[in-house]
């Protein structure tokens, strides 16, 4: 039976909401919202009104393409001070055959005593199981033996930074099932069974803060961030052509190129400044600030890469919803190499990098609830059975409910 998960990623740029279904590990867009944020800056707070205003609107939003009602989410997080800790953890089986409580046993046991009071648990995510002293697996379920054996990377973050992010959410009424930082989410997002083997690193280009994730066979080990992002080259164009951000922003989406020497020089735009004096932008022009800029951010985060581990790095992807611009990949692999790469959201319903961390977020969930045989869905039986009855069909489009339920109901 498939379980539909709500992933919710609170941006300092926008707010995204995915809401998927998840089936035998088949996972099918149903609903995409991106609503710019408003509030909210460097990962912080600045005006709890604003943001929650638009949190509200991103949701509503969303609960209008489905039908249903969104009482809990899972919620991806900032890494800006996370601490990433291996440890390990033993209990007994019960029943000597390895269960989803065992499971959720040993992860209990890993993660106590592993950080103090001022931090929060965001995940344990297991390297290994150990059923008696066989040989270690990924997954342990059906094993028989006595004690299980988890080795594990336990992460956390202060509790200064992230309970603000908590709170918001809960004081619009809506129930926080899971967490995970939004690099974490990204992995699962591009994840494939060679990158899981591999060691590697994704660098996440936000509004304000660049995220750097060293990934060891698919777990993050080490992070870290810069202060700069997307809003940088917006304030660039602005700038330089002192025009507003709103401007800078539509003229960099729309009209520009992220390397200069695939532009064309003849394709040009007039504008209104804003000392009221029509200008002309040259695409090329436009086009080597962005590079520029971009260029920068790169160059840091490949430093940061270098800083963090020392061994040898066999991939480099990059996403957030600035490497969507045209021509951001030949950037790419000419500052940071040829085994880094944009990755290319291809996903039905949700073709676009600033959804990785949203729908990550919900195929983290969904196989964490395997693992442990938890049996979870964000909406009732009695909200889908309300959707697809006739009534319902009247106000929601009836394509939508058809690639709801035709995957839906699969089994």
């Amino acid at each position: 039976m498939s379980h539909i998960y709500t992933g919710l990623d609170i941006g300092n740029g926008e707010i995204k909401v995915v809401v998927v279904s998840a089936n035998n590990n088949k996972y099918h867009i149903l609903a995409t919202t991106s609503v710019k944020s408003s509030g909210l800056k460097k990962n912080t707070i600045y005006d709890e009104k604003k943001i929650k205003s638009t949190l509200i609107n991103a949701i509503k939003l969303t609960e209008e393409k489905i039908g249903m009602k969104i009482k809990e989410v899972i919620l991806t997080l900032p890494a800006n001070r996370a601490t990433m800790t291996m440890e390990s953890g033993l209990v007994n089986i019960k029943g000597n055959k390895v269960s989803g409580k065992d499971i959720d046993a040993v992860i209990k046991d890993t993660v106590v005593n592993t950080f103090d009071e001022t931090r929060q648990l965001v995940s344990c995510l297991p390297i290994s199981f150990t059923v008696d002293e066989e040989a270690s697996v990924i997954n342990p379920l059906g094993e028989e033996g006595e004690k299980l054996f988890l080795k594990a990377v336990v992460s956390s973050s202060p509790k200064e930074e992230i309970l603000p992010l908590i709170n918001l959410v809960r004081s619009i009424g809506i129930n926080i099932t899971d967490i995970i930082y939004n690099t974490q989410a990204d992995y699962y997002t591009i994840a494939t069974k060679e990158l899981d083997r591999k060691m590697g690193a994704i660098i996440n280009i936000g509004a304000d803060i660049t995220s750097i994730g060293i990934f060891n066979k698919g777990i993050m080990i080490k992070n870290s961030y810069l202060p700069v992002g997307s809003s940088s080259v917006d304030k660039d164009i602005s700038f330089v052509y002192k025009i507003s951000l709103k401007e800078s922003r539509k003229l960099k989406e729309t009209f520009a190129l992220t390397i200069s020497r695939y532009a064309d020089s003849n394709d040009e735009v007039s504008i209104i400044n804003n000392e009221n004096k029509k200008i002309i932008i040259n695409q090329i022009q436009i086009s080597e600030v962005i590079e520029s800029r971009i260029k920068e951010i790169l160059k840091l985060a490949k430093n940061e890469i270098n800083r963090l581990t020392k061994r040898e790095i066999s991939y480099i992807l990059v996403v957030g919803g600035i490497s969507e611009l045209a021509g951001f990949n030949y950037v790419v692999e000419e500052v940071l190499g040829r085994n880094a790469n944009c990755f290319n959201m291809q996903e039905v319903g949700a073709r676009h990098n600033k959804f990785t961390s949203a729908f990550g977020s919900c195929k983290y969930f969904d196989k964490k609830c395997s693992l442990k045989e938890i049996d979870i869905n964000m909406f009732s039986i009695d909200e889908i059975n309300n959707f697809i009855s006739p009534k319902k069909k009247n106000v929601i489009n009836d394509t939508m409910t058809n690639k709801i339920f035709g995957h839906f109901f699969d089994e």
